[in-house]
């Protein structure tokens, strides 16, 4: 009784193809999302007060405020510590 391979070469590069076009694809995706500009602390808030009376969670103003207050600081503060780590990254000399 002969076993055959349930993938044939044809199939497995493009499979493999696949996969690497699929990288590439996240890889430059990565890219963008880093060069892209952070949006400002009053655009952060006026879009995080769109989407919690969106939700309408019943929350009061003073409420969404706080939690978008919370939330664009958590933000702001990632895209320090990201544009940091980038700097530090692209300052670091490669072997």
């Amino acid at each position: 009784m002969t076993i055959k391979p349930h993938w044939s070469e044809g199939s497995l590069w493009s499979s493999l193809l696949l996969a690497c076009i699929g990288a590439v694809a996240v890889d430059v995706h990565a890219d963008e999302a880093a060069s892209r500009p952070v949006a400002t602390r009053h655009q952060m808030m006026k879009e995080c007060m769109a989407k919690q009376k969106a939700s309408d969670a019943g929350l009061s103003k003073a409420q969404m405020k706080k939690n978008c207050r919370d939330v664009t600081e958590t933000e702001l503060e990632n895209a320090k510590a990201d544009k940091r780590k980038r700097d530090q990254t692209a300052g670091t000399p490669q072997n």
